[in-house]
């Protein structure tokens, strides 16, 4: 049988940090056979690239010692990474990403979506020499259970790519997979998810703060790893039933919907607190990824009974889940879940997702194209206090109305609404209506106002037929859109003319 290898990627500005992982490393080598590689092995005169092809080759475990200078490395990134990525798809290898000192690692995509050790992303240098023995000694013992997966001699070489876990998120909302200044919550989903006493896990925030965004951020670094140990992975959102007072949402269709994808021989049968029980009966049959997006409309606002749900069979679902609940519920809502208060700080953990900080809230704006000094941008991302929502429409409206200069963001007038009611948003959105002036765009604008989710093109073509609407669709009438619009908004239809069929 193969003597398994570890394959130790790092730049050589690291070395001291290589070979004092390597002192830790050989304490496993002392218990059982084990191959530690690193390019200090090659010898001299020896064919250096047809060496490193080979370890890589045989690795079963790849450490990668992060750094700016790891980072960097012209050939790590072009030679080594992209084998590593392609050998844990194909040949099940394990990628160990230990951050040695302190990079702007969340920038690179492939490694902010794999796990890190040290769960609190500290570079080993920021430790003291405690620290980082401790450190060192917890990495080799982790090593230690990646390479025995089975007893002590059962070695069979490289894991085999674990079974297809059946997945159900396709009735998630969709968003930018680019996250900004959100490493901390991502580490503490992690974390929900590999303890066994955390069941339920809610992210609280009003709209526009980047909930979803998070959650399917999260996702993404789930599934390259292929959702470690989920057994299935089940997505459901109540986004599109709307949040306003008095209209009528229900969780019938998920019910029916999730009872029947779970096997449920009578998804229909029974009482809503029956339909609840029996879902999470099933659920708790295996390890069970679940997120619930949205779910706000299923809760009562703001008032007396704020954050209950409304449905019973929802309510029994959680409640049980929180009892127990060998996976996790991931839940995103508006306003805390009351009926789950009573496990909070024990089977429940609850979020509050803040604003951006102003650094995230300036990358954000940085990518939108903004242009200024960093200063600059962390200065309106405070000004409009670092809601994602509103970073993003003000990156869009100062692009095309201001060539993307930062510093216009003082033209936006004060800001009045109710910050929690998304004031920083509606502050944008009026400024985009003084930047287009009166006409069809702007009554345009006004008619999409009117919903709060997506509708169909019916209902906007109801609202644009004749006769006009005062106040609201004369300018539709009066002046053809601009070219540019007209090939997502057709003419207005024209009243029937007298006596016509």
């Amino acid at each position: 049988m193969p003597t398994p290898s570890i394959f130790i990627s790092y730049s050589h500005q690291d070395e001291v940090w290589k070979d004092r992982l390597l002192t830790h490393l050989q304490v496993l080598q002392w218990q059982e056979p084990l191959d530690l590689w690193d390019d200090r092995r090659i010898s001299a005169g020896s064919d250096w690239y047809a060496a490193i092809q080979q370890a890589m080759a045989q690795a079963h475990v790849a450490i990668l010692l992060i750094s700016a200078d790891f980072l960097a490395a012209k050939f790590i990134s072009a030679e080594e990474v992209p084998r590593f990525l392609e050998s844990r798809q194909a040949e099940g290898l394990h990628i160990v990403p230990v951050m040695v000192r302190a990079c702007a690692w969340q920038h690179v995509p492939w490694l902010s979506s794999i796990q890190r050790r040290l769960s609190d992303d500290r570079a080993l240098a920021a430790g003291t020499s405690a620290q980082i023995d401790a450190d060192l000694a917890a990495l080799a013992t982790d090593i230690a259970q990646l390479l025995t997966p089975t007893p002590p001699g059962a070695w069979l070489g490289p894991a085999a790519p674990a079974s297809p876990v059946p997945i159900s998120l396709a009735r998630l909302p969709s968003t930018n997979p680019t996250v900004f200044g959100r490493e901390a919550e991502l580490a503490q989903l992690d974390a929900a998810w590999q303890r066994l006493q955390c069941n339920v896990f809610t992210l609280v925030a009003w709209g526009g703060v980047g909930k979803t965004a998070l959650v399917n951020k999260w996702l993404i670094g789930m599934a390259q790893d292929n959702y470690r140990g989920a057994k299935r992975v089940y997505g459901y959102s109540f986004y599109s039933q709307g949040a306003a007072e008095g209209r009528q949402a229900s969780a019938d269709l998920f019910m029916a919907t999730a009872l029947r994808d779970f096997g449920d021989p009578e998804p229909d049968a029974g009482s809503p607190w029956d339909k609840g029980a029996r879902l999470a009966q099933r659920m708790q049959q295996q390890r069970t990824l679940l997120i619930l997006d949205g779910l706000e409309p299923l809760q009562y606002p703001p008032g007396e009974q704020e954050g209950r749900l409304k449905d019973p069979g929802l309510q029994v679902l959680l409640r049980e889940l929180a009892r127990h609940n060998p996976g996790l519920c991931v839940v995103s809502t508006r306003v805390a879940v009351d009926d789950l208060k009573t496990f909070e700080g024990t089977l429940v953990q609850r979020l509050d997702l803040e604003q951006l900080t102003p650094e995230a809230g300036a990358a954000l704006l940085r990518q939108a194209g903004m242009q200024g000094t960093s200063q600059e941008l962390q200065q309106a991302s405070v000004e409009f206090g670092g809601h994602a929502l509103a970073l993003t429409l003000l990156g869009n409206l100062l692009r095309d109305a201001y060539n993307g200069d930062i510093r216009a963001w003082r033209d936006i007038g004060p800001l009045t609404e109710e910050l929690r009611q998304g004031g920083h948003a509606r502050r944008v959105m009026a400024s985009y209506a003084a930047w287009l002036g009166p006409g069809p765009e702007v009554a345009i604008l006004h008619l999409l106002g009117l919903f709060d989710r997506p509708e169909p093109g019916a209902a906007l073509a109801v609202l644009r037929a004749a006769p006009v609407i005062p106040g609201l669709s004369e300018a539709l009438f009066a002046t053809p859109p601009r070219r540019g619009w007209r090939r997502f908004w057709p003419a207005p239809v024209p009243a029937p003319l007298s006596g016509s069929a």
